[in-house]
Protein backbone atom coordinates (compact mmCIF):
# COMPACT_ATOMS: atom_id res chain seq x y z
CA UNK A 1 0.00 0.00 0.00
CA UNK A 2 1.73 3.56 -1.38
CA UNK A 3 4.20 1.12 -2.00
CA UNK A 4 4.70 -0.08 1.37
CA UNK A 5 4.73 -3.70 2.89
CA UNK A 6 0.91 -3.84 4.85
CA UNK A 7 0.61 -8.03 5.50
CA UNK A 8 1.00 -11.30 3.56
CA UNK A 9 -1.64 -12.14 1.09
CA UNK A 10 -2.38 -15.96 0.46
CA UNK A 11 -3.04 -16.94 -3.33
CA UNK A 12 -6.62 -17.58 -2.56
CA UNK A 13 -6.81 -14.18 -1.31
CA UNK A 14 -5.26 -12.72 -4.78
CA UNK A 15 -7.66 -15.13 -6.94
CA UNK A 16 -11.06 -14.06 -4.57
CA UNK A 17 -10.25 -10.23 -5.37
CA UNK A 18 -9.05 -10.65 -8.62
CA UNK A 19 -5.87 -8.75 -7.78
CA UNK A 20 -2.66 -8.14 -9.65
CA UNK A 21 0.56 -6.69 -9.51
CA UNK A 22 0.63 -2.77 -9.48
CA UNK A 23 -3.28 -2.71 -8.18
CA UNK A 24 -3.95 0.41 -5.90
CA UNK A 25 -5.83 -0.76 -2.97
CA UNK A 26 -7.69 1.56 -1.46
CA UNK A 27 -8.85 1.86 2.45
CA UNK A 28 -11.96 -0.19 2.18
CA UNK A 29 -10.98 -2.59 0.09
CA UNK A 30 -7.13 -3.60 2.14
CA UNK A 31 -9.86 -3.91 4.99
CA UNK A 32 -11.94 -5.89 3.23
CA UNK A 33 -8.85 -8.10 2.35
CA UNK A 34 -8.00 -7.71 6.08
CA UNK A 35 -11.26 -9.04 7.31
CA UNK A 36 -11.03 -11.98 4.30
CA UNK A 37 -7.31 -13.49 5.56
CA UNK A 38 -8.57 -13.42 9.09
CA UNK A 39 -11.46 -15.54 8.01
CA UNK A 40 -9.15 -17.79 6.25
CA UNK A 41 -7.04 -18.19 9.22
CA UNK A 42 -9.66 -18.82 11.34
CA UNK A 43 -10.88 -21.72 8.68
CA UNK A 44 -7.57 -23.34 8.64
CA UNK A 45 -6.86 -23.47 12.28
CA UNK A 46 -10.32 -24.79 12.87
CA UNK A 47 -9.45 -27.69 10.06
CA UNK A 48 -6.40 -28.21 11.81
CA UNK A 49 -8.39 -28.74 15.33
CA UNK A 50 -10.78 -30.85 13.72
CA UNK A 51 -7.76 -33.00 11.88
CA UNK A 52 -8.64 -36.88 13.25
CA UNK A 53 -10.99 -36.36 16.00
CA UNK A 54 -14.86 -35.37 16.31
CA UNK A 55 -15.37 -32.45 18.02
CA UNK A 56 -18.36 -29.93 18.83
CA UNK A 57 -19.54 -26.60 17.78
CA UNK A 58 -18.41 -25.51 20.97
CA UNK A 59 -15.21 -26.80 21.43
CA UNK A 60 -14.20 -25.19 18.01
CA UNK A 61 -15.33 -22.06 18.84
CA UNK A 62 -13.67 -21.94 22.46
CA UNK A 63 -10.40 -23.19 20.59
CA UNK A 64 -10.63 -19.76 17.97
CA UNK A 65 -11.41 -17.76 21.03
CA UNK A 66 -8.66 -18.70 22.87
CA UNK A 67 -6.38 -17.85 19.93
CA UNK A 68 -7.93 -14.18 20.29
CA UNK A 69 -10.22 -14.69 16.43
CA UNK A 70 -13.09 -12.29 17.18
CA UNK A 71 -16.55 -13.69 17.68
CA UNK A 72 -17.94 -12.66 14.18
CA UNK A 73 -15.32 -14.23 12.50
CA UNK A 74 -15.78 -17.23 14.64
CA UNK A 75 -19.33 -17.58 13.77
CA UNK A 76 -18.91 -17.45 10.34
CA UNK A 77 -16.19 -20.49 10.31
CA UNK A 78 -18.56 -22.51 12.20
CA UNK A 79 -21.13 -21.91 9.71
CA UNK A 80 -19.11 -22.14 6.89
CA UNK A 81 -17.94 -25.96 8.82
CA UNK A 82 -21.82 -26.67 9.56
CA UNK A 83 -22.92 -25.99 5.90
CA UNK A 84 -19.65 -28.15 4.58
CA UNK A 85 -20.95 -31.01 7.04
CA UNK A 86 -17.32 -30.56 9.02
CA UNK A 87 -18.71 -29.83 11.81
CA UNK A 88 -22.41 -31.52 13.19
CA UNK A 89 -22.87 -31.81 17.19
CA UNK A 90 -26.05 -34.54 15.97
CA UNK A 91 -23.32 -37.03 14.78
CA UNK A 92 -20.99 -36.13 17.69
CA UNK A 93 -23.72 -37.18 19.77
CA UNK A 94 -24.04 -40.43 18.26
CA UNK A 95 -20.65 -41.13 17.30
CA UNK A 96 -19.80 -40.78 21.29
CA UNK A 97 -23.35 -42.94 22.03
CA UNK A 98 -21.98 -45.63 19.67
CA UNK A 99 -18.47 -45.95 21.36
CA UNK A 100 -20.16 -45.70 24.92
CA UNK A 101 -22.78 -48.72 23.92
CA UNK A 102 -19.92 -50.48 22.60
CA UNK A 103 -16.99 -50.38 24.43
CA UNK A 104 -18.17 -47.79 27.81
CA UNK A 105 -19.50 -48.53 31.11
CA UNK A 106 -21.98 -45.60 31.69
CA UNK A 107 -25.71 -45.51 31.77
CA UNK A 108 -27.44 -42.59 29.76
CA UNK A 109 -27.24 -39.60 32.66
CA UNK A 110 -23.44 -39.88 32.24
CA UNK A 111 -24.37 -39.56 28.94
CA UNK A 112 -26.08 -36.72 28.85
CA UNK A 113 -23.97 -34.52 31.22
CA UNK A 114 -20.60 -35.04 28.82
CA UNK A 115 -22.66 -33.80 26.28
CA UNK A 116 -23.57 -30.98 27.99
CA UNK A 117 -19.87 -30.13 28.98
CA UNK A 118 -19.24 -30.72 25.36
CA UNK A 119 -21.80 -27.58 24.56
CA UNK A 120 -24.31 -29.92 22.91
CA UNK A 121 -27.68 -28.84 22.97
CA UNK A 122 -30.44 -31.13 24.01
CA UNK A 123 -32.30 -31.96 20.82
CA UNK A 124 -28.79 -32.96 19.15
CA UNK A 125 -27.74 -34.91 22.64
CA UNK A 126 -31.67 -36.65 22.19
CA UNK A 127 -30.73 -37.44 18.87
CA UNK A 128 -27.58 -39.33 19.75
CA UNK A 129 -29.59 -40.99 22.81
CA UNK A 130 -32.39 -42.12 20.87
CA UNK A 131 -29.97 -45.06 19.83
CA UNK A 132 -29.45 -46.04 23.29
CA UNK A 133 -32.64 -48.19 23.59
CA UNK A 134 -34.02 -49.25 26.82
CA UNK A 135 -32.86 -52.60 26.27
CA UNK A 136 -29.60 -51.71 25.20
CA UNK A 137 -29.33 -49.80 28.68
CA UNK A 138 -30.63 -53.27 30.53
CA UNK A 139 -28.16 -55.40 28.54
CA UNK A 140 -25.04 -53.07 29.03
CA UNK A 141 -26.27 -52.52 32.87
CA UNK A 142 -26.49 -56.15 33.58
CA UNK A 143 -22.91 -56.80 31.95
CA UNK A 144 -21.40 -54.26 33.97
CA UNK A 145 -23.52 -55.67 37.35
CA UNK A 146 -22.23 -59.10 36.42
CA UNK A 147 -18.33 -57.76 36.24
CA UNK A 148 -18.79 -55.81 39.70
CA UNK A 149 -20.31 -59.25 41.36
CA UNK A 150 -16.93 -60.84 40.48
CA UNK A 151 -15.38 -58.38 42.52
CA UNK A 152 -17.60 -58.92 45.68
CA UNK A 153 -17.18 -62.61 45.70
CA UNK A 154 -16.75 -62.13 49.52
CA UNK A 155 -19.92 -60.93 50.64
CA UNK A 156 -23.71 -61.41 51.44
CA UNK A 157 -25.96 -61.38 48.34
CA UNK A 158 -27.61 -58.87 49.92
CA UNK A 159 -24.38 -56.74 50.19
CA UNK A 160 -23.88 -57.49 46.41
CA UNK A 161 -26.94 -56.40 45.16
CA UNK A 162 -26.93 -53.19 47.38
CA UNK A 163 -23.29 -52.62 45.72
CA UNK A 164 -24.18 -53.16 42.05
CA UNK A 165 -27.10 -50.79 42.40
CA UNK A 166 -25.28 -47.92 43.95
CA UNK A 167 -22.18 -48.75 41.43
CA UNK A 168 -24.62 -48.52 38.75
CA UNK A 169 -26.66 -45.60 40.07
CA UNK A 170 -23.12 -43.92 39.57
CA UNK A 171 -22.45 -44.76 36.31
CA UNK A 172 -25.56 -42.93 34.94
CA UNK A 173 -27.86 -45.97 34.25
CA UNK A 174 -31.86 -45.38 35.46
CA UNK A 175 -33.64 -47.16 38.27
CA UNK A 176 -35.68 -49.03 35.76
CA UNK A 177 -32.75 -50.48 33.85
CA UNK A 178 -30.60 -51.30 36.78
CA UNK A 179 -34.08 -53.43 38.64
CA UNK A 180 -34.26 -55.52 35.64
CA UNK A 181 -30.46 -55.99 35.72
CA UNK A 182 -30.59 -57.19 38.85
CA UNK A 183 -33.11 -59.81 37.93
CA UNK A 184 -31.16 -60.94 35.03
CA UNK A 185 -27.71 -61.52 37.12
CA UNK A 186 -27.37 -64.80 38.93
CA UNK A 187 -27.51 -64.30 42.93
CA UNK A 188 -28.41 -68.08 43.51
CA UNK A 189 -28.29 -68.11 47.32
CA UNK A 190 -25.90 -71.01 48.39
CA UNK A 191 -26.17 -71.20 52.34
CA UNK A 192 -23.29 -73.00 53.37
CA UNK A 193 -21.51 -70.19 51.01
CA UNK A 194 -22.92 -67.45 52.66
CA UNK A 195 -22.28 -69.15 55.97
CA UNK A 196 -18.65 -69.20 55.46
CA UNK A 197 -18.71 -65.49 54.10
CA UNK A 198 -20.20 -64.63 57.33
CA UNK A 199 -17.92 -66.89 60.04
CA UNK A 200 -14.74 -64.46 58.29
CA UNK A 201 -16.68 -61.07 59.28
CA UNK A 202 -18.10 -62.55 62.52
CA UNK A 203 -14.41 -63.54 64.08
CA UNK A 204 -13.32 -60.37 63.16
CA UNK A 205 -16.10 -58.62 64.97
CA UNK A 206 -15.42 -61.12 68.35
CA UNK A 207 -12.14 -59.22 68.08
CA UNK A 208 -13.48 -56.19 67.95
CA UNK A 209 -15.51 -56.11 70.51
CA UNK A 210 -14.15 -58.68 72.53
CA UNK A 211 -13.72 -56.35 75.80
CA UNK A 212 -17.35 -55.17 75.76
CA UNK A 213 -20.07 -56.86 78.16
CA UNK A 214 -21.83 -60.16 76.62
CA UNK A 215 -24.72 -58.40 76.00
CA UNK A 216 -23.54 -55.08 74.54
CA UNK A 217 -20.64 -57.40 72.41
CA UNK A 218 -23.59 -59.52 71.22
CA UNK A 219 -26.09 -56.76 69.93
CA UNK A 220 -23.26 -55.27 68.31
CA UNK A 221 -22.17 -58.13 66.49
CA UNK A 222 -25.46 -59.11 65.27
CA UNK A 223 -26.19 -55.50 64.46
CA UNK A 224 -22.84 -55.64 62.33
CA UNK A 225 -23.91 -59.01 60.39
CA UNK A 226 -27.12 -57.60 59.55
CA UNK A 227 -25.93 -54.26 58.14
CA UNK A 228 -23.83 -56.40 55.74
CA UNK A 229 -26.56 -58.67 54.87
CA UNK A 230 -26.57 -61.85 56.19
CA UNK A 231 -29.83 -63.38 57.02
CA UNK A 232 -30.97 -63.75 60.64
CA UNK A 233 -31.40 -67.20 60.93
CA UNK A 234 -27.43 -67.42 60.29
CA UNK A 235 -26.68 -64.81 62.58
CA UNK A 236 -27.97 -66.52 65.16
CA UNK A 237 -26.55 -69.48 64.51
CA UNK A 238 -23.29 -68.03 64.59
CA UNK A 239 -24.12 -66.20 68.00
CA UNK A 240 -25.10 -69.34 69.29
CA UNK A 241 -22.30 -71.79 68.10
CA UNK A 242 -19.56 -68.94 69.31
CA UNK A 243 -21.65 -68.84 72.78
CA UNK A 244 -21.62 -64.70 72.52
Amino acid sequence: MDGEYAFPISEDTFIHFRLNKGMEIDGPLLQAIGEYETGAEAYNKALNFLTGQLRTQDEVAQKLLKLEFDEEVVAQVLAKLAKLNLLNDAEYAKSYVRTMMHTGDKGPRYIINHLRQKGVYENDIQTGLDLFTEEEQISLATTVGQKIQKRLSNVSIKQQQMKIRQNLMNKGFNGQSIDVALQEIDFEVDEEAEYEKLLKLGERLIRKYGSLPDYSKKAKIKQALFTKGFEMNLIEKFISENEI
